[in-house]
């Protein structure tokens, strides 16, 4: 219970800045898949974004993701970006080999590539997303990441 009030208390102290600069530019809301619980994008301009994730994975498994996100104008509709980045995760991966436990949290890194529709005359977004992933430590593991994240701009 510690580890998760260390983890959720750091989770919001990094979102707090950026609300506090621009309220229109931080997404808050939901992630479904894995991981499953809250996601924050925070937009520092029309291409670049910050996004982050605090769920928990498949089995049960608590994760923390923070990503840094290029988004590209390269379908017709200019409303939904395509996006690349990467990043890393700290937690339980939902993936890797079979002796890992998940009571012991992990490192990795990840790429993230995705579509981000925007809704056009609403505060809110939906996008895609699939991530490759490797798993640095307790174990090495590869696995893929998918996930629909929805989030609200007040």
């Amino acid at each position: 219970m510690k580890k998760l009030s260390m983890i959720s208390a750091m989770f919001l102290i990094l979102a707090l800045p950026a609300s506090a600069e621009s309220p229109k530019k931080l997404g808050i809301g939901l992630v479904l898949g894995a991981p499953t619980g809250f996601s924050l994008k925070y937009w520092e301009g029309s291409r670049i974004a910050y996004q982050g994730s605090l769920g928990t994975m498949f089995d049960g498994g608590l994760t923390l993701g923070v990503d840094y996100l290029i988004h590209e104008r390269v379908f017709r509709d200019p409303s939904a970006p395509f996006y690349y980045g990467g990043g890393v995760f700290l937690g339980h991966p939902g993936f890797g080999s079979p002796s890992y436990s998940h009571r012991r949290f992990a490192l990795g890194v990840r790429a993230a590539f995705g579509v981000d529709f925007l809704v056009r005359d609403y505060p809110f977004d939906i996008a895609a997303e699939l991530g490759p992933a490797l798993l640095l430590t307790p174990v090495t593991g590869m696995g893929i990441q998918l996930a629909v994240a929805v989030r609200f701009y007040p």
